[in-house]
């Protein structure tokens, strides 16, 4: 009887995580137009966020050309993803506030900052 409590109690938190996510995620998703600033200056940018099967994906083009994205994680109102960029990979970490994130970048020996506002 233990045994088998346990393991309907298993189920259901294992059930509960994919829904956590999901409550979550429409923080992130939308069309960002972002300024980048970086040691050469502004560069102007645009990220996308999706929910595909129940996992983020994120698009980035920076100063009109798209980077490779890998590693999205939202825990809370944080956003974290790895960018490919100029052949580094750079770590990108934001907080999302409602209809808009900071946040910062670093790799590559550089470091930055990142501002955005969701599209309507």
């Amino acid at each position: 009887m233990k045994n088998s409590l346990a393991l309907v109690l298993a189920a259901l938190l294992l059930a509960c995580v994919p829904l956590a996510f999901a409550a979550d995620a429409p923080k992130a998703v939308g069309v960002w137009d972002v300024v980048v600033t970086s040691p050469d200056g502004d560069l102007p940018s645009v990220i996308t966020v999706k929910q595909v099967e129940g996992a983020l994906k994120a698009e980035i083009e920076v100063n009109g050309v798209q980077r490779v994205v890998t590693d999205e994680k939202l825990e809370g109102d944080v956003l974290r993803m790895k960018v490919q960029y100029e052949g580094g990979v750079y770590d990108v970490e934001v907080k999302i506030v409602g209809d808009a994130f900071e946040g910062t970048w670093q790799g590559g020996g550089s470091s930055g900052t990142l501002k955005a506002k969701r599209r309507p």
